[in-house]
């Protein structure tokens, strides 16, 4: 009886310290929010008459090779009642998820309107820089590095500021703070999706900048810094298209597909704040 709640205790502990920073909270709220709307969009589409054809012949065929003493134990199992239930009730299931998508989607978005508090912080600090001592000799030393860095900075803060900018204006429009017409909230949108694609080209050209940087001076890299290159790579990599997909009318990809992506690309960022967070 101890062992279980040990294990909750555990997990609800590693959960908390995960959730210690603003980014951190962000990144699982998004995680849930993508995961919750892949699940009801999965459950709203309609499975195609050749897939379903598909799946018969499939089952006709494992029907013959199965043992018939595992076929029996299927057979009396609880699983298939369960299954027929969650297939009849899947309209139902469906709108559970997207009404939880939902709030999770007003969550982070609340939860990054206090981002701007952050990135404002960046952006003074990006502007001071220019009259630091250190700067002036960086700049000197090495004037081709200094702008490129300046340049990914600049593009970085700005792809930032309106996305969350944009973004929350969007929201509270939808929410009735603001009284503008449902246009201007659509357009608004778009608009926080495109700083959003400014600000996934800033971070794709920041690491194939580092990448770039580390081969030329021969810089050693350990295991762990070049798994933590991968997954950011892998991450604004996949980020690309789907920003074409949420700001082009009719989207890029079904909608299944977009969902299931997007939860991926932010499973990833969790999944690392689970290990770094992981008790030694």
């Amino acid at each position: 009886m101890l062992k279980p709640i040990k294990k909750l205790d555990a997990f609800i502990s590693h959960l908390n310290r995960l959730m210690h920073t603003r980014e951190s909270h962000d990144a699982l709220i998004l995680f849930l929010a993508y995961a919750a709307h892949f699940l009801a969009t999965a459950l709203e589409t309609p499975i195609p008459e050749t897939l379903k054809s598909w799946i018969f012949e499939c089952s006709k065929i494992l029907l013959r090779i199965v043992p018939p003493r595992l076929l029996s134990l299927l057979s009396t199992s609880k699983y298939p009642p369960a299954i027929r239930s969650l297939s009849a009730n899947k309209t139902l299931v469906a709108e559970r998820f997207r009404a939880l998508s939902d709030i999770l989607d007003d969550w982070q978005i609340i939860t990054r309107l206090w981002g701007l508090l952050a990135t404002w912080t960046d952006a003074k600090e990006f502007l001071t820089s220019f009259t630091s001592e250190n700067e002036s000799e960086e700049k000197k030393s090495n004037p081709r590095r200094y702008l490129v860095q300046k340049a990914m900075r600049a593009t970085y803060i700005m792809g930032l500021f309106g996305y969350y900018g944009l973004e929350n204006l969007a929201w509270l429009t939808r929410r009735g703070v603001f009284k503008w017409t449902d246009k201007t909230e659509s357009k608004l949108m778009v608009w926080s999706l495109k700083a959003w694609g400014v600000y996934v080209m800033s971070e794709m050209a920041q690491l194939l900048y580092d990448r770039s940087e580390s081969k030329r001076t021969g810089e050693e890299q350990d295991e762990e810094t070049r798994a933590e290159w991968r997954r950011k790579f892998v991450q604004v990599l996949l980020y690309g298209p789907l920003t074409i997909h949420w700001i082009r009318e009719g989207g890029l990809f079904p909608e299944t597909i977009a969902s299931f992506l997007a939860a991926y690309t932010e499973f990833i960022t969790v999944r690392g704040l689970w290990k770094e967070t992981a008790e030694i």
